[in-house]
């Protein structure tokens, strides 16, 4: 009976390592995160994300900061009587489980007032605010 007791102690013992020995998955999290090089003087920069929310309930991502620029804005491109507009959403809806691109023609951070001259291989720090979420990502600066 103890060499029985042993085995069930160690098989649950087992058990019990494996369920914590992952790190918990973040609420939100971000991937292939880039900014498009902007010509020499240009007053704006584009960025763009992939978001996913990983938790269980939505999310509203309203606000994006970073110490590279004087202004961040979450923004979204339509196509209005054959004529491209921009228009200045800043907020986008991330449901339970769901992402959302960030992508040209689509959603996209506008990023005024560099701080720093951004080339392509350069990378800068963003954080996305949803709520009571955020997540930081390094943004790769991409030729255009």
């Amino acid at each position: 009976m103890t060499r029985a007791l042993y085995r069930s102690c160690l098989v649950a013992l087992m058990i019990l390592c494996g369920a914590c020995s992952g790190a918990a998955q973040p609420v939100l999290s971000a991937a292939d995160a880039w900014i498009r090089e902007a010509p020499p003087g240009a007053s704006a920069h584009a960025g763009y994300v992939t978001l996913r929310n990983n938790g269980n309930n939505d999310l509203v991502c309203d606000r994006v900061t970073g110490a590279d620029f004087g202004a961040a804005e979450l923004h979204r491109s339509v196509a209005e009587d054959g004529v491209m507009r921009m228009l200045r959403d800043q907020r986008i809806e991330l449901a339970a489980g769901g992402t959302a691109e960030l992508k040209p023609g689509s959603y996209h951070i506008m990023l005024f007032r560099a701080q720093r001259d951004l080339r392509s291989g350069d990378r800068s720090e963003l954080t996305i605010h949803c709520g009571d979420q955020q997540v930081s990502a390094s943004f790769e600066v991409r030729p255009t």
